[in-house]
């Protein structure tokens, strides 16, 4: 049963629309010259270069006003600028809110900008900068018990996902909160297989095209998920148990989201599993930050050496992005998460030359110990039943999860029972899931 946003959630995604919010803060300025002005914003002094403030204009004659796209580099706006006149404090006849007007001699044009005190308190903090384009407090650790007992907020009908925008912005609401959620009732599909021909005519493929455009991989648009007996290509196709981990690390971008539809599960065993890896990451920082630093700055190779591709890239356990901790101190300052031990290559790192000025890797070699001590405290988190949510997915389901965060897994399985198993999967780039994140915050507020 589908449980809708409730009025709270609404309303914070109102106060965070930054296209929608009106600031009736106050503004003064207090000096100003041709390479900054100083201003008061409810009493907290800001400054601004001028190169800065010339090149955010968004008047017609800077940014076209039908494509939105700029109309000239920041070094031509940056050069030969001067302020031709006093800069000044209007008000919005129609809202009442405080603006900045400056008018500028660019290179011998003039041109007159103005500045809402909404965009000058927003880009003033870095907390502020977030603001509309990410949602640092609405995302939440979470481990086996935060997801069963939230779990019925995670379901969404198929239909309602396609037909209901509130709906489907609960869809990416759950995505950007705990990089999980599950789509119940899909049709079975008339089609018996699938090939790149007939792609587009499978549940999956209809389901990722919400969010965007799918991101084709060697593995073709779509691709299926059965239990090869003979000669798997990938583990995954297996039917051996599939420890956590994430898809495609070896690529330069890897995927952000992952769907899995679920068209046979009648298996014995066969249950998926999920895990946190933020909250895993943020166990690592609170034992042993040294370790933890060690995770952040020492790269793992991954790569696939298989049927005729050879895919390879590196990349630290995590990567962080501190300017989370300008917003909240409930969520790790973390960007995404890489850890995919099955399709890791030879580590490129605990190598030094004993002589000679050509030692290799001199501070990877000393932070090795403090690496492995981080990694075994990931993975026995990780490892941990607790952190689990464990399910065994009804057919006509599927699963989308955030790829760079939730660590997925499958127990063994048997199909001694007669029972069968077959996954459709595809894969969609983060952008596409942040865009439609940002502009539902936008409508629903």
């Amino acid at each position: 049963m589908l449980t809708r946003l409730s009025r709270s959630t609404l309303s914070r995604a109102k106060y965070l629309s930054v296209s929608r919010f009106v600031s009736t803060s106050s503004l003064s300025i207090n000096t100003f010259n041709d390479n900054e002005i100083s201003l008061s914003i409810n009493d907290k002094n800001v400054k601004f270069k001028t190169a800065f403030l010339r090149d955010s204009c968004q008047c017609p004659k800077a940014v076209d006003q039908c494509t939105k796209q700029k109309l000239f580099t920041t070094s031509e706006g940056a050069d030969k600028l001067s302020i031709a006149s006093p800069p000044a404090v209007i008000q919005n006849p129609e809202t009442n809110e405080n603006i900045l007007s400056v008018k500028w001699s660019n290179n011998g044009s003039i041109m007159n900008s103005k500045y809402p005190v909404s965009f000058l308190e927003n880009y003033s903090t870095k907390a502020g900068r977030r603001i509309g384009k990410f949602f640092d407090k609405d995302r939440k650790l979470w481990d086996k018990q935060e997801i069963e007992n939230n779990l019925e907020s995670l379901q969404v009908d198929y239909n309602d996902f396609f037909n209901n925008e509130e709906i489907f912005f609960q869809t990416v609401y759950n995505l950007n909160k705990y990089g999980l959620t599950f789509i119940n009732n899909i049709p079975e599909p008339v089609l018996q297989s699938m090939n790149e021909e007939n792609a587009t005519q499978w549940p999956v493929f209809k389901l990722a095209s919400r969010f965007g455009y799918i991101k084709k991989t060697f593995y073709g648009t779509l691709f299926d998920v059965k239990n090869e007996k003979e000669e798997a290509k990938n583990i995954a196709n297996s039917n051996t148990f599939l420890p956590l981990h994430m898809d495609l690390l070896y690529y330069e971008s890897p995927p952000g989201l992952q769907l899995l539809h679920f068209l046979k599960n009648s298996t014995i065993g066969g249950e998926n599993i999920f895990c946190d890896s933020f909250l895993a990451a943020q166990h690592v920082r609170n034992v042993d930050p040294v370790a933890y630093d060690a995770l952040t700055k020492i790269p793992i190779t991954y790569h696939y050496d298989n049927n005729g591709e050879y895919y390879y890239f590196k990349r630290p356990v995590v990567i962080e992005n501190p300017d989370v901790s300008e917003v909240t101190s409930e969520f790790p300052p973390i960007e995404v998460v890489n850890y995919s031990p099955p399709f890791q290559g030879p580590l490129e790192i605990g190598i030094a030359e004993t002589e000679g000025d050509n030692a290799v890797d001199k501070g990877y070699y000393a932070m090795f110990d403090d690496f492995l001590k981080g990694l075994k405290l990931f993975e026995d988190f990780i490892n941990d039943p607790k952190n689990h949510f464990e399910i065994k997915m009804k057919e006509g389901s599927c699963v989308i999860f955030e790829n760079r965060r939730a660590l997925h897994s499958r127990n063994g399985f048997s199909d001694e029972n007669g029972g069968d198993r077959w996954l459709m999967g595809t894969y969609v780039d983060g952008d596409s899931f942040r865009s439609k994140l940002r502009t539902g915050y936008r409508k629903f507020k």
